[in-house]
This record gives C-alpha cells, sequence and structure tokens, in this order.
C-alpha cells in the first residue's frame, strides 16, 4: 500500500543537500512565475472556455515550467460527455483542460474565490454526495462541456491503479485519458501522501521544469448485460496497460486509513521522545548504551579482559572514550567514577551479605559469630562490620518470616 504513495516531498539526505543548494534560485523562479501566472489568472477572466482559451493557458505554463504533451491520441467521436483519469498529482485537472476544454466538481468544498483560482466548480459538495451526484447527472444532459472525474478519488505517485468509483461509469460514454507526470530532478515527488493542490502548484514553479505526459485513449460505452462496476473495471484494465502499471485492490479509503495510522505513529514517537527529553540523565545515558549495538560489542570486549569490573561502570566509561583500550586502561588504574564505584560496591557487598546467610535455616536461628578468629586488628573488625550487616539482613528477613512475605 505505502509504495502507491510518496510520504515525503524530499525522500532522502542527497536529496535534501542539493534542495538546499537550488534554494536560492527556486525561490526566484518561483517570484518571477508566479507574476507570469497573473497573466494566465487574466486571460481566464477575459476569455470565455474554450479550446483557443485552453490553448492559451497550455502555452503560459510551459513558460512556467509545467509542459503538457500529447503522447497519443486515439479518439474517435470526440463527443463523450465524461472524462475520466488516473489521478497523479492535484494539478490533473489543468492539465487535461489544456488539451479538453472541461468542467471539474469541487469535491472538497472549497470557497468560491478558491474554486475560481483552482478551476473547479461547485457541484454541490457540501450538501452531501446525493445531491453532488445528481448535480453533474443534470450537468452531463444539458451542458456542452464535459465533465472530468477521477474514479480513483485520491492521488497516487502513479506506479499502480486504485480501485474506480462506479459512479462516473453509470453517467453514459466516457473518455479514458492516461497521465503521466515527471520532474526534474526526479527525486523531488510531483505530490504526497497528503499534499494539497497549492502545495503541489508551488513546488511546480520550484523545480526547474515538471512534464505531464497524456495518452487520449478511444470512447468506451457499457456493454449490454454489463454493470457499472464491470464497466469501471475493463477502463481500469484498458488504463493500466496503456500505462504500463499493475491493477491494485486498493480503494482511497485505504488511503484514508493509511494516513490516519501514519499519523499516529508519528503522534507516539512525539510523545516517546518528550518523555525521553524528560528523563534524568543517568537514565537517558544507561538506556542510549544498551540500545546502541556497537557500545554492547565494545562491552564485551572489556568483560572479556576484565570480568568482574561491573557492566555499568564498563558502560560509562566507554560512553565516554568511545575505545576498548583506553577503557580497559581507566579501569585498571581506577580513573572510574568514584560514585559508580561506590554504587558497585554497596551492591556487591549486599550480594555477599546474602550469600553469608544460610537460606536452609530459619531466620530465627542464625548464627552470626565468625568461624575464624582473626590475628590481625583490621580483618576482626571487618568481620564485625560482616556481622553487623548480616544480623540487618536477617532482621529482614525474619520481619517477612513472621509476615509471610516469604
Amino acid at each position: 500500500m505505502e509504495a502507491l504513495f510518496h510520504v515525503n516531498r524530499i525522500p532522502d539526505s542527497r536529496t535534501k543537500l542539493m534542495t538546499a543548494l537550488y534554494f536560492p534560485f527556486g525561490v526566484a523562479l518561483v517570484i518571477i512565475r508566479l507574476f507570469i501566472t497573473l497573466h494566465a489568472l487574466l486571460v481566464t477572466c477575459i476569455l470565455p472556455k474554450s479550446a483557443a482559451t485552453s490553448f492559451i493557458l497550455k502555452t503560459i505554463f510551459g513558460v512556467i515550467g509545467i509542459q503538457v504533451f500529447i503522447q497519443e491520441d486515439r479518439r474517435k467521436d470526440k463527443n463523450a460527455k465524461v472524462i475520466v483519469s488516473n489521478h497523479v498529482s492535484n494539478l490533473d485537472h489543468m492539465i487535461i483542460d489544456f488539451i479538453i476544454a472541461n468542467i471539474t466538481p469541487d469535491i472538497v468544498g472549497l470557497s468560491s474565490f478558491m474554486q475560481w483560482l483552482t478551476g473547479f466548480r461547485d457541484f454541490g459538495s457540501s450538501k452531501g454526495t446525493d445531491v453532488l451526484e445528481e448535480n453533474i447527472r443534470k450537468f452531463v444532459r444539458e451542458s456542452k462541456f464535459p465533465v472530468l472525474l477521477h474514479p480513483e478519488k485520491a492521488t497516487t505517485n502513479g506506479t499502480g491503479l486504485l480501485k474506480f468509483m462506479p459512479f462516473p461509469f453509470s453517467l453514459g460514454k466516457v473518455q479514458p485519458v492516461a497521465i503521466q507526470a515527471t520532474r526534474w530532478p526526479n527525486t523531488l515527488a510531483v505530490t504526497t501522501l497528503t499534499s494539497n493542490i497549492y502545495q503541489d502548484f508551488l513546488w511546480s514553479l520550484f523545480v526547474p521544469y515538471t512534464i505531464y505526459k497524456v495518452k487520449l485513449l478511444p470512447e468506451e460505452e457499457c456493454n449490454e448485460g454489463e454493470s457499472e462496476e464491470e464497466f469501471a473495471e475493463r477502463v481500469r484494465r484498458n488504463m493500466a496497460e496503456c500505462l504500463g502499471v499493475p491493477l491494485t485492490e486498493f480503494t482511497w479509503s485505504d488511503k484514508q486509513d493509511l494516513i490516519k495510522r501514519l499519523e499516529e505513529e508519528e503522534a507516539r514517537r512525539q510523545e516517546q521522545q518528550k518523555k525521553s527529553s524528560q528523563r534524568p540523565i543517568g537514565s537517558l545515558s544507561s538506556n542510549r548504551s544498551v540500545s546502541d549495538p556497537e557500545l554492547q560489542r565494545m562491552m564485551q570486549q572489556v568483560l572479556d579482559v576484565l570480568p568482574d569490573t561491573p557492566a555499568s561502570i564498563i558502560l560509562q566509561d566507554l560512553e565516554k572514550t568511545r575505545e576498548v583500550d583506553l577503557t580497559i586502561t581507566n579501569i585498571l588504574e581506577g580513573k572510574v567514577s568514584k560514585e559508580n564505584n561506590k554504587a558497585s560496591q554497596a551492591s556487591d557487598s549486599l550480594l555477599y551479605i546474602r550469600k553469608k546467610i544460610n537460606v536452609d535455616i530459619a531466620p530465627s536461628h542464625q548464627k552470626y559469630g565468625d568461624t575464624t578468629f582473626h590475628s590481625v586488628a583490621t580483618s576482626r573488625m571487618l568481620s564485625l562490620e560482616e556481622r553487623k550487616q548480616i544480623m540487618l539482613e536477617t532482621a529482614r528477613q525474619r520481619y517477612k518470616e513472621k509476615h509471610g512475605l516469604i
């Protein structure tokens, strides 16, 4: 599913660098081309919709870097009242209008000014699908201009066709149009998963040029005994063959689900980053160390040489040195963090004391005397300290035994 869409306009670091270097020239192009675009708007205000107007607009758009070429024209009657096209960008309706003057319904619900600015017409989409479809049917019966519909209902990157909606094929004879878009540099996407018409248009002004290649297929009619769904699938199959792309079983609603899922994943990722930034520095450092495979590899090398050294001390020093030999030298020379040494010694001491407690004897029957009388005073004092610790640990065990905690 994701292969049908470009999530990002700029896909990789190399393209980002090239775009950054090109940026001043791109901005200059946008400014110049926007002034030229004003002339196109002036033409639409003065001249009525016609083939001549479409040709003038096509020429103006060629100057601003949006070039349109007809690769094939296999039309016969040229009187179909419905044009159906695949959807590779938010500018498709303009591109097709340069070749066949048509009317494109607004299915998003733009304001009147935005409809005029972008070339859409209001068919009552804000009042619901039923009203929209009924108004389109009425327009097809009465207007001399064909109506352009995108049966996919969503843009893709042109590498496959979504399932067609059957409604356009219930209106009578259709004129299939296959459209492909490329640009230079071709690493910049023509459209993205969530882009709108304004973004696609501004990026078209920013890049050196964008080329739209259009193929006009023969008109198609629904055969006797053929349902609207079968008619739609037949046209879709012909368009896919013409474009050289595969058919897919995905629909426009699957695209909406994909957008929602990616937005939820991004929200979760930002929340995790926010929580990570609020963690204590020590905790953050530890988490980073554990998740770093390079640090894990170096830590194992140090442990192979110094197996009795606590892993926490090794990890902390490796984060600073990023070198196995230097960390080993620091540990042997006693240059590691004293606080970590103290914490490690306290932990090791607790483990040692717990090992000294005979788990086979109830806490109330433990013996605390040392079995050896040391001749050195410091050893006797150490033995006394150990016995004190054992007594405290035994008291804890006795408390747990009394209250049924063990």
